[in-house]
């Protein structure tokens, strides 16, 4: 079982989410059920209003190269939450934090931080 925990700085909310195994549901998808600052956005992966910072707890996760869609990359680029050289890059470290759309994000058996 996986553990969501959503972090809403500067207001120190947060919020556990515990889903079982193979829940298939996107970080925004889980936000929209509770009351947390990124669930009124389009959900299509194209406002880029969902950006959150993902935190791996697993070591072995938070190692791991991580590759986005064209789509996701061009939006968070776009909105300067990736570098150039993430931009260009193949694949992006996901450690210590990294950017996704939370609306592309689909949750998986894991447990992670999510800011908003």
């Amino acid at each position: 079982m996986g553990n969501v925990t959503f972090i809403a700085p500067p207001f120190d909310v947060e919020r556990v989410i515990k889903l079982e195994p193979c829940h298939g549901a996107t970080l925004l998808m889980i936000a929209r059920e509770i009351p947390w600052p990124a669930h009124k956005t389009c959900g299509q992966g194209l406002c880029g209003a969902c950006a959150v910072k993902i935190v791996y707890r697993d070591r072995g996760r938070a190692a791991a190269r991580v590759i986005l869609s064209s789509d996701e990359k061009t939006v968070l680029y776009q909105a300067g939450k990736l570098t150039d050289a993430e931009y260009r890059a193949q694949d992006i470290a996901a450690h210590p934090a990294l950017w996704r759309l939370a609306c592309q994000y689909v949750v998986e058996d894991e447990d992670i931080l999510v800011f908003a």
